[in-house]
């Protein structure tokens, strides 16, 4: 299957894409919302609520925003490079959850949607976030290391 050939029967697929789909694709996170499906040889992730997709689309726009001083980056429009979105999808998600959660060493997110609605619940809207607090995870979320070529 070719790239456009995957891109096309992925849309076809997926009609609601999760927006925080790095973060479920890298076990970091699931979602009470999300469906995972199978396509080739990799999967993906869609949501099965409009609604929760539009409210995390407006919760990762913020996140990118705020990151703009964390990563020196002048001009964030759209997902950032691999590496960089990421972390802001991981590291952010980690960071609302210690918003809420009384054990700060928890890194899983069991369900970003119900952690999204608790925390718009808490703060009222998006802009009154901590993105201080969250910025702080973001930072310190590690991917996993490269790996070494072996030499033999």
């Amino acid at each position: 299957m070719d790239e456009q050939e995957y891109k096309n029967a992925y849309n076809r697929i997926n009609s609601i894409k999760c927006v925080f789909e790095k973060a479920m694709c890298s076990l970091h996170s699931t979602c009470s919302r999300g469906k995972m499906f199978r396509l080739a040889d990799r999967h993906g992730f869609g949501c099965q609520s409009p609604q929760d997709q539009q409210r995390c689309a407006e919760l990762l726009d913020h996140l990118r925003k705020q990151t703009r001083f964390v990563f020196k980056l002048t001009d964030i429009e759209g997902p950032l490079p691999h590496n960089k979105e990421i972390r802001v999808q991981n590291g952010g998600l980690s960071g609302l959850q210690k918003l809420l959660d009384s054990d700060p060493a928890r890194e899983q997110v069991d369900d970003v949607s119900a952690i999204v609605a608790r925390v718009l619940e808490r703060y009222g809207s998006l802009d009154e976030l901590p993105y201080g607090q969250i910025m702080q995870s973001v930072m310190a979320y590690q991917a996993r290391p490269k790996r070494r070529s072996r030499k033999d």
